[in-house]
């Protein structure tokens, strides 16, 4: 693909600046840094993490790997991946400043719009292409995710405009927008690429439950998102739906799992060091599955939407804890990074090391929450988490440009 070093460059840039404000985040919790206004570098940072680093990369690896040459290679592709560029680093240059408000939401639009372009292209392009039906049928339900999310955002909009004090209204649309971009485009995505890589390698035991797990996973996207209605105490047929999107995580949980074990071969074949780091990704995955699915009963539903750091545990569990590795792992295979160089293979250790104790101290300070038991300890730990996120995000960009400069030697 046309610029593919750029685009993953920029990428990687991205993974280091996402790093760089959860740091200065994290400061600003606990320092009086007067000229950060926590909420709008807040917005930056989310915005951002999203367009800049998970959604560019996606996006490059998607056309990249499932698309054929004569087609990944469209002008129009390299045009919608320089927009999503521009727009993210307009969003992050201008989210922290209230007076740049209106340009911040051009920006914001202006993304949008590019994911339509690219959804409507891509979809047409995939089904022309020779990609098994399992991975066409992620690859389509990742990106209509990823459109249809957009909904939840201009509601969002709308309320902000009529200054609307609707909470509910206004936490279902940024629940229904988290889930779309986290279980639909985000996990769909890596799915659909992990499955078209070894695609070639797998058995036909392991080709018919790839099948079935592509079924579960798609079809559990709209029903479980219900689940994230139920902390209102809703009208029975959004329980109802909502127990079915949950049957459909356990079924995904389970059928992960037997996909796996009918893989255990392809997966042996797999360096020491990537198929450690896969099984941490796809173990994190499952782990959402799991706690999402049991998020039915009220008992635990209440404590957990109630609670700040078990929602921002669970984000960043996904978004750290899976997307991110997986990305990571795809450009080793790529060659963006080689394993064989002390450096790298340190900074990969230092930045997984980073999100294992992120995750482990966002889930005990909200367990702590729940039972009355909290500690002024949390914020001082999270913030030398953060610390060693930002060191090995930096370690790994570094590591990026050194690859890059001996390959060109």
């Amino acid at each position: 693909m046309k610029h593919g070093k750029l685009w993953v460059n920029l990428s990687i840039i991205g993974i280091f600046t996402v790093a760089l404000l959860g740091f200065i985040l994290r400061c600003k919790i606990l320092f009086d840094i007067r000229f950060i206004d926590y909420n709008r570098l807040l917005d930056a940072h989310e915005h951002f993490a999203f367009a800049g680093w998970v959604t560019l990369a996606l996006i490059y690896l998607m056309v990249l790997e499932i698309l054929p040459q004569e087609l990944n290679k469209r002008p129009l592709y390299q045009w919608v991946l320089g927009g999503i560029v521009l727009t993210a680093w307009g969003m992050l240059c201008t989210y922290p400043f209230g007076q740049l408000i209106t340009i911040s939401d051009f920006f914001s639009t202006a993304f949008i719009i590019i994911t339509y372009v690219f959804g409507v292209v891509f979809i047409r392009d995939i089904i022309k292409s020779k990609a098994s039906q399992p991975v066409k049928l992620l690859a389509i339900s990742s990106v209509l995710s990823l459109m249809l999310s957009s909904v939840a955002i201009f509601t969002l909009a709308y309320l902000f405009s009529i200054n609307s004090l609707n909470a509910i209204l206004y936490r279902d649309a940024l629940f229904t927008y988290l889930h779309l971009q986290y279980n639909g485009f985000f996990a769909l995505a890596v799915f659909a690429l992990l499955f078209h890589k070894m695609d070639s390698k797998m058995s036909y035991q392991a080709r018919r439950n790839v099948r079935r797990l592509s079924i579960f996973l798609s079809c559990s996207i709209l029903p479980s998102l219900f689940i994230s209605f139920l902390w209102q105490d809703p009208v029975v047929i959004i329980r109802i739906i909502a127990i079915i999107g949950s049957i459909f995580l356990l079924l995904s949980f389970i059928w992960l799992i037997v996909t796996g074990l009918s893989m255990i071969e392809e997966v042996m074949e797999i360096t020491p060091v990537m198929r450690v780091l896969g099984i941490m990704a796809l173990s994190a995955f499952m782990l959402k599955e799991l706690l999402q699915s049991f998020t039915i009963f009220p008992a635990i539903g209440d404590m957990v939407f109630g609670n700040r750091p078990i929602i921002i545990g669970y984000l960043h569990l996904v978004f750290l804890g899976f997307v991110t590795p997986f990305i990571l792992i795809y450009y080793t295979h790529l060659k963006v990074f080689s394993l064989k160089s002390k450096f790298t293979f340190t900074a990969f250790i230092f930045f997984i090391v980073g999100i294992v104790l992120n995750e482990i101290m966002l889930m005990t300070q909200g367990m702590g929450e729940m039972i009355i038991k909290s500690t002024y300890l949390f914020p001082w730990l999270l913030w030398g988490i953060s610390i060693v996120l930002f060191i090995g995000a930096t370690l790994i960009t570094i590591a990026r440009f050194s690859t890059n400069s001996k390959a060109k030697s």
